[in-house]
């Protein structure tokens, strides 16, 4: 068999993919589908470019923490109060860790986009921290800005070096806030390339090329539930981890709202990588369980 040959029949028809977001008028703007570190299978409805990620960027601040965790710069106790004194003493704010804002448990009552940390920290808690999840963007915004003064640096910063150039993502756009964190929530600017390269290293569990850039403790452990999330939506009910979704067949992922996903498939060491420009994006969600899943 001569080498084209042998690479054609490595590859993967995702024809059935295709056809079921295209029968539901989905806007996909391109799929890749890596296994035991190949590319399958990739398909394309609008030229590669960088766009907005949304949520997925909550994962990337996830990474972040670990490696800071790793180095000995923050932990998973480590108290907001520790870092910003602005939070007295036995205020209902004072017993807020970094691990609460990471699996979205600070006792907030519903979703908010704060811009700055004192916006943030001047909305009240319906909960006590830790008690009950609800999914917002402010979290993950104080989890960076904790970060920011825990780690005397900003999630985008620390990431240059550490993980976006070594995976080849160069100096993606992230933005930063007014009091000079970056956002982290939402708004880092990545293709579809660089999403399923991100998929590859939580496959291999925090490995590159040979080089540890964080732990693989830290990986296991952001891709398991750590809080309850019961009746938030059948694609969202197995919990939720540091800033990721476990989900079903043993998978767990990175979300953004217009259908951006970063797919782990450990079990079958594979990675889907998508992005869209459609916010309903559960139904993509659905034709990878359909149509990619079985192939793999």
């Amino acid at each position: 068999m001569d080498r084209i040959a042998a690479y054609e029949k490595r590859q993967m028809n995702i024809s059935g993919f295709v056809s079921a977001v295209e029968k539901q008028s989905l806007v996909c703007e391109g799929i890749i589908v890596l296994q035991h570190g190949e590319k399958k299978a990739e398909y394309r409805w609008v030229p590669e470019t960088p766009r907005n990620c949304f949520s997925i960027s909550k994962s990337f601040v996830s990474v972040a923490a670990g490696m800071a965790a790793d180095q000995g710069r923050v932990s998973l106790s480590d108290r907001l109060a520790l870092f910003f004194p602005e939070i007295t003493e036995g205020s209902e704010l004072s017993g807020l860790t970094l691990e609460h804002l990471l699996t979205m448990t600070r006792g907030h009552g519903s979703f908010s986009r704060p811009a700055t940390v004192a916006e943030a920290l001047s909305q009240p808690l319906a909960y006590r921290p830790g008690e009950r999840f609800v999914y917002d963007n402010g979290s993950t915004f104080l989890a960076s800005a904790l970060f920011t003064r825990a780690a005397g640096i900003t999630v985008r910063d620390l990431l240059l070096d550490a993980l976006f150039r070594p995976l080849g993502m160069e100096d993606p756009e992230w933005a930063e806030s007014p009091d000079g964190h970056t956002t982290g929530a939402t708004n880092l600017m990545l293709t579809t390339s660089d999403l399923a390269r991100f998929g590859q290293f939580l496959l291999q569990r925090g490995e590159w090329e040979g080089k540890r850039l964080v732990s693989a403790a830290w990986i296991d452990s952001a891709g398991r539930p750590h809080v309850s999330t019961a009746g938030t939506h059948p694609e969202q009910d197995f919990g939720y981890g540091y800033s990721f979704w476990p989900g079903r067949y043993g998978t767990f992922r990175a979300d953004g709202k217009e259908g951006q996903f970063v797919i782990v498939f450990p079990r079958q060491n594979a990675v889907a990588a998508i992005n869209s420009n459609e916010p309903k994006h559960y139904p993509i969600l659905h034709a990878v369980w359909d149509e990619i899943l079985p192939l793999l």
